[in-house]
């Protein structure tokens, strides 16, 4: 019996009756006005929030959430999902010989690799209480159609390397001309659905030459299609940038007219303050990935600078195979307090400001402005945590805000819904058959690890 079959038998559906309201009840939630205890929140049969306050006396309640609180759900702004096989290469490496550890692994996908490790991913970001992701890896039609059975939300960047390379030989023939292509074919695709955002997906430019890098620009303006890179990841990049162009990574790409798109920069740990007004006034969005930058010992983003200039931000978590864990709740801490012991200065940045990062603020960077707030018109992407448990106690929901940014892990998260739809259910999935998955997933990874061994034989 999966797990969907299991909630099927013991609980009630949230779909009550047809245009009913779905009613939470809980101990405290978290508002763009700030916290409200003895909480209720209601949204309608299309998934959208009608109220989000204090208890109403004569509410029907339809999921009694005692000892729990509410939040919006947490956007993903940077990760690379497929590779969840690849969880644990080279831990103790540096950038560059991660990369090509990585790679050597890589080169063996399958497509069907790559949908699997896709729906790991999936169940480890809606057990950890994300709803939201921007994705840069292969993608096509039907890995989309995974994302929107199991009822996330995703900004998908094909990536591509140049006109002529195949980025995943043994997953798909695509060159990065094909991918370009392939992009806007999935933009057009998918132009009306709630659930999915098309990017292009030039990798760096460090791995993209110019006239390709270019196209992709001209194009991107041309379609209204946004575009998701890889920025001033390291110092080894920037330092390679500068050997070969004569300028840094963002300057170089102002000047094959990059920023004239709507960009999404990952990392961008090593940025001048001329790079830094270069965002702010070209509306460019940066994630934030703090484990991964600390994991890969690429540095400390600015992010105080980042946040003092206006920029669009959002958090991610990288892949797994740098960071190991797709946990936003470990972002959120770790994006908190880096700064704060980096600059000696407690103050500096704030749990509410990163918590805002990490869903308001990170929906509308990732292309889904309707969600990420817990108030009346908008998407119900709503997740419920468990305060009862030991690091917990003594809850005070006035200090919500606190717990969610210092105390809180994704495995307090209880209960799903995205758009109103129920897909987590008391710590049990109603989309996704995740012993299943996990299942195929290691069967996948030994598999991978074997070709790779007979590589090198």
């Amino acid at each position: 019996m999966t797990e969907q079959d299991q909630r099927t038998e013991t609980a009630p559906s949230s779909e009550t009756a047809p245009n009913a309201e779905t009613v939470l009840r809980a101990e405290a939630m978290l508002t763009p006005d700030g916290v409200v205890t003895d909480a209720e929140l209601a949204f309608d049969a299309d998934g959208r929030i009608t109220y989000a306050g204090p208890a109403r006396p004569a509410s029907v309640v339809t999921h009694e959430l005692a000892g729990r609180v509410l939040m919006p759900g947490l956007v993903n702004g940077h990760t690379h999902s497929a590779m969840t096989l690849l969880r644990g290469v080279s831990d103790d490496e540096g950038f560059m010989p991660w990369l090509a550890a990585v790679q050597s692994l890589e080169q063996h996908l399958t497509h069907e690799d790559v949908a699997v490790g896709l729906q790991l991913a999936m169940v480890e970001m809606i057990e950890t209480g994300t709803t939201a992701f921007a994705d840069m890896y292969h993608w096509d039609a039907e890995l989309i159609e995974l994302v929107r059975s199991a009822g996330m939300r995703v900004l998908a960047a094909p990536a591509s390397f140049s006109p002529e390379i195949v980025g995943f030989p043994s997953v798909s023939p695509w060159n990065g001309a094909d991918a370009t292509d392939e992009t806007e074919a999935l933009a057009e695709r998918y132009a009306n659905d709630p659930q999915i955002r098309i990017a292009y997906g030039p990798h760096a430019p460090y791995t993209c030459p110019p006239e390709f890098l270019s196209d992709i620009a001209r194009r991107a303006v041309e379609r209204g299609i946004p575009i998701h890179t890889h920025i001033s990841e390291s110092a080894a990049e920037v330092e390679q940038i500068l050997e070969r162009y004569g300028a840094t990574p963002g300057d170089h790409l102002e000047s094959v007219g990059l920023f004239e798109a709507s960009v999404l920069a990952a990392h961008c740990v090593h940025i001048t303050d001329r790079e830094i007004e270069l965002f702010a006034r070209t509306g460019t969005a940066v994630s934030h990935n703090p484990v991964s930058n600390l994991k890969l010992g690429n540095g400390i983003a600015r992010l105080p600078e980042l946040m003092d200039a206006g920029i669009r931000l959002t958090l991610g978590t990288d892949s797994v195979a740098s960071n190991n864990s797709l946990d936003l709740f470990e972002e959120i801490k770790t994006g908190t307090i880096l700064h704060r012991g980096a600059r000696q200065d407690a103050a500096i940045v704030r749990a509410a400001d990163v918590i805002d990062i990490a869903t308001s603020r990170g929906a509308e960077a990732i292309g889904f402005p309707e969600t990420g707030a817990l108030e009346p018109g908008r998407l119900a992407d709503v997740i419920a945590l468990d305060v009862t448990g030991s690091a917990a106690t003594p809850f005070d929901p006035a200090s919500l805000v606190s717990h969610l940014g210092f105390g809180a892990t994704g495995a307090d998260v209880r209960e799903v819904f995205i758009g109103g739809r129920h897909v987590y259910a008391d710590g049990a999935h109603t989309t996704l058959d995740a012993a299943a998955i996990r299942d195929r997933a290691t069967a996948a990874r030994h598999r991978l690890s074997e070709a790779a061994a007979a590589a090198t034989d």
